[in-house]
């Protein structure tokens, strides 16, 4: 009878327990994930706001059978008057009203105005005398609060109006889009421009921008009689004056 070797059972080792994930390391890896998530989505929004930049532009609004040669938003030196004053009335609402304080805001105001709409000496200082008086009576009235609001619901409608605004020039017609709920286009033919002029401030030597004035003969094109702040305005000049000169009709010659 054979008698197999049968090796005698070693002691059982007793089960190792399962250890769970200290806290922190949960806590670390969805932070992780947080932050990668967070990641995609900046690095993905410079090409939404290409997009949406895209959406604004000629593409929107030119028709199919005009070529676009230019299409340039207005210099932003245009936002530091709006921005500088909200900042003196954000400053008021903090100080107190003081005289030195609300005729700066108030010389500040003009010259946004001024600026904004283009208009003259007596627009830019009633628009300056009433944001001065409104300054004073609105945090009395209603609160300090609201009016600093409404300081800022300004600059942004401010920076969302020099967002919107653009200068086209195609091969045919010089179009402007602005406003900012009210979407206007007007638009003036090249060959119907009898005058055009560009105006470099000093200052604008400095930053590279100036004011280009426009005139037709049939005098109804304001919103492009003048247009300021408009980057590089001389290089602009030149581009208009040779699409002009390309627009013009060409004439046969008469035999002498």
């Amino acid at each position: 009878m054979d008698h197999q070797d049968e090796s005698p059972a070693g002691p059982s080792l007793p089960a190792r327990p399962v250890r769970s994930r200290p806290a922190y390391v949960a806590l670390q890896e969805s932070a992780q994930g947080l932050g990668d998530r967070l990641g995609r989505t900046l690095s993905g929004l410079p090409d939404a706001l290409r997009n949406w930049d895209d959406r604004q532009r000629s593409t929107s609004f030119v028709p199919d059978s005009d070529r676009v040669v230019l299409d340039v938003r207005r210099h932003p030196f245009l936002l530091v008057w709006p921005l500088l004053r909200s900042l003196l009335g954000l400053l008021v609402l903090v100080v107190g009203p003081s005289l030195p304080l609300l005729l700066l805001f108030a010389a500040v105001s003009a010259v946004w105005a001024y600026v904004r709409f283009g208009q003259g000496v007596r627009r830019t200082a009633v628009v300056a005398g009433v944001a001065t008086a409104a300054l004073v009576l609105v945090p009395a009235v209603a609160g300090a609060s609201l009016a600093g609001l409404l300081l800022l619901l300004l600059a942004v409608e401010d920076v969302s109006d020099w967002l919107l605004d653009r200068l086209v020039v195609t091969d045919r017609r010089i179009y402007r889009r602005y406003g900012v709920l009210t979407r206007k286009t007007p638009s003036i033919a090249l060959q119907s421009i009898a005058f055009i002029d560009g105006e470099v401030p000093p200052v604008g030597r400095l930053l590279g921008y100036g004011t280009l004035r426009l005139d037709s003969v049939a005098q109804r094109d304001a919103p492009l009689a003048r247009l300021d702040l408009v980057p590089d305005v001389t290089a602009v000049t030149h581009e208009i004056l040779r699409l002009r000169q390309k627009a013009m009709p060409k004439y046969p010659q008469q035999p002498l």
